[in-house]
């Protein structure tokens, strides 16, 4: 039995789990989805300090979005400091891929984890 692969979305970061691969390439933003890479995990970079792309739309960075939380002045929930940070950088305003990313990073920020 082939083990599940997961594919990666180079442009808006969406992740698929392929359960049985039948040749033909599976597509996201008009391009082949890439394997991804074990240690490039949507989970790895939490609670990391480096800095790596978020949004590939707008390409805003974890720092990007870091900095950007610090300069905000919202900071009593953390969609009130989405929305100032998505102000700022305009992460999660293409294909929203990133939406969930980005609020893991608020929420780590705001709860002290990163």
């Amino acid at each position: 039995m082939n083990k599940d692969k997961l594919l990666v979305c180079e442009h808006c970061g969406n992740i698929v789990r392929m359960v049985y691969d039948s040749g033909v390439p599976v597509m996201c933003c008009g391009e082949a989805m890439v394997p991804l890479k074990e240690e490039t995990a949507e989970e790895a970079p939490r609670g990391k300090h480096e800095n790596y792309m978020v949004c590939n739309c707008n390409q805003v960075s974890y720092l990007d979005i870091v900095d950007a939380l610090h300069a905000g002045k919202d900071m009593d929930s953390v969609l009130s400091a989405f929305e100032s940070v998505k102000d700022t950088t305009r992460c999660s305003t293409g294909c929203g891929g990133c939406y969930d990313k980005v609020m893991t990073i608020i929420s780590d920020v705001m709860m002290g984890h990163a």
